[in-house]
């Protein structure tokens, strides 16, 4: 199914790990905006511009600063106060040293002018492929550190960027889908300017953007509150037609999902599509990049959002915040919707995948093994009847307040979270111990068996 192939793809970008552990760049600056500017061609494999990246030290000053980058893309130079400085770019990180120290709680900038075509390991994070009548496209998919492939970055999870706004020059026949609101599209002879604009803080591996001939439509989705916003479509012109008939569906999930948890995080922004040539999707904040428009990938994107999204796991130990989150909501629609008659057919679905071998946590504690990792069995459908038992272990009342309490609570909104957090969030909700629960479900191993 879709979860194999999604929990697949990202295991192959998580490949880069064996060669590059999590990096300990950028430990002592704090990202505060981020502005990207890319020329891209989709028939060329290929990227050149410039990263600017606003920060203030966390130290009492900063004196020097590094960002990831392989060393398959060369550093052109990097610009400060309007000056070239010296730096280094030795296992795939760049290091710069300020010409005088920015003390603690000073806001400042910095910009890095690079080009190169970028590595090519797994399925790779900036991707070439071709769809229709041979057109191009490039598209990236940088989770869990793939954006260090394909520009000067820092690769956090805790330090999500406060803002960004995505440039890309194209020629002018090609569309480009990225984060946040499309602000304009400016042609100049044979190239278009492409500007997003996206004003909510964004963990670095949802940054994206693709390029190809895209169709462009809209679904309007209303909101409880009042109100509508826009579920922008980019899709490949051959797909047009059947996208047009697949893509509504989103309505009513988006409406479901609101009569449950709190308004879509993006709703003053929108919500999109943008088709790509992967099976599965990946949660890219504001536009999901989609290998198709079945109802259950439709839905877990977009219950990425909320989790995976606008609260993140703050270490990929925890990834299950993420993926069993989605992966659980994704199929609970099928409790409200379709009369409920994929209900009972889904949970055994997953009861019979987690239930085929006796080993492994929903906890991960080893990050490095790629595949156990982003196992589809234990991430995803293990994490997602964990909840589902917890739903009866505390009833709907407190399951619902409880998340409702996790997405509302400005420890998490917008930021990170724990295992331990969620833990304690729904104990609160429940006013018990959930202890002896989470440690036979989540942290330990197996299933009991009963006669």
């Amino acid at each position: 199914d879709f979860l194999d192939k999604e929990a697949a793809l990202k295991a192959k970008q998580y490949e880069k790990l064996q060669n590059h552990p999590k990096s300990s760049s950028g430990l002592n600056y704090d990202m505060k905006y981020a502005r990207y500017f890319w020329i891209v061609d989709p028939a060329i494999r290929y990227i050149r511009g410039n990263v600017t990246t606003y920060f203030q030290p966390i130290q009492a000053s900063l004196n020097e600063m590094s960002f990831d980058m392989v060393n398959d893309l060369s550093v052109d130079s990097i610009v400060y106060h309007n000056t070239n400085l010296n730096y280094t770019h030795i296992n795939d990180i760049i290091t710069v040293t300020l010409p005088s120290p920015v003390v603690e709680g000073t806001s400042d900038s910095i910009t890095v002018f690079y080009q190169g075509e970028p590595s090519t390991n797994g399925f790779g994070s900036f991707t070439q492929g071709i769809h229709g009548n041979n057109d191009p496209i490039i598209w990236t998919l940088s989770e869990p550190y793939g954006a260090r492939d394909w520009m000067p970055c820092k690769e956090s999870l805790t330090d999500k960027i406060d803002s960004i706004d995505v440039y890309t020059l194209t020629p002018i026949q090609y569309k480009t889908a990225s984060n946040g609101i499309l602000i304009s599209e400016t042609t100049d002879g044979n190239t278009k300017l492409t500007h997003w604009k996206h004003r909510h803080p964004i963990a670095t591996y949802l940054v994206a953007f693709s390029v190809t001939n895209y169709a462009a439509y809209s679904d309007i989705v209303p909101l409880p509150s009042g109100g509508t916003f826009e579920v922008l479509n980019y899709v490949y012109p051959e797909s047009l037609a059947t996208s047009q008939q697949e893509t509504p569906r989103v309505i009513e999930i988006f409406e479901l999902y609101h009569q449950f948890f709190i308004e879509y995080p993006y709703k003053n922004e929108k919500y999109g599509h943008a088709q790509c040539g992967f099976s599965g999707g990946m949660e890219h904040q504001t536009m999901s990049f989609m290998g198709g428009f079945g109802h259950e990938l439709i839905a877990h994107e977009l219950m990425h959002q909320w989790f995976g999204d606008y609260i993140t796991c703050g270490s990929w130990k925890d990834l299950w915040l993420n993926e069993g989150f989605a992966t659980y909501f994704h199929g609970w629609t099928y409790e409200h919707m379709f009369e409920g008659f994929y209900w009972n057919i889904w949970k055994e679905q997953q009861i019979n995948k987690v239930t085929q071998y006796p080993s492994g946590s929903v906890y991960c504690y080893d990050t490095t093994d790629v595949s156990l990792l982003f196992s589809s069995r234990l991430r995803y459908s293990k994490g997602a009847m964990l909840l589902h038992m917890l739903r009866w272990e505390i009833g709907d009342s407190a399951f619902f307040a409880g998340l409702n309490n996790y997405l509302t609570n400005p420890l998490f909104a917008n930021k990170t979270a724990l295992t331990p957090d969620i833990i304690n969030t729904f104990e609160v909700a429940a006013d018990t111990s959930l202890t002896d629960f989470f440690n036979d479900w989540c942290y330990n191993e197996g299933y009991p068996i009963y006669n």
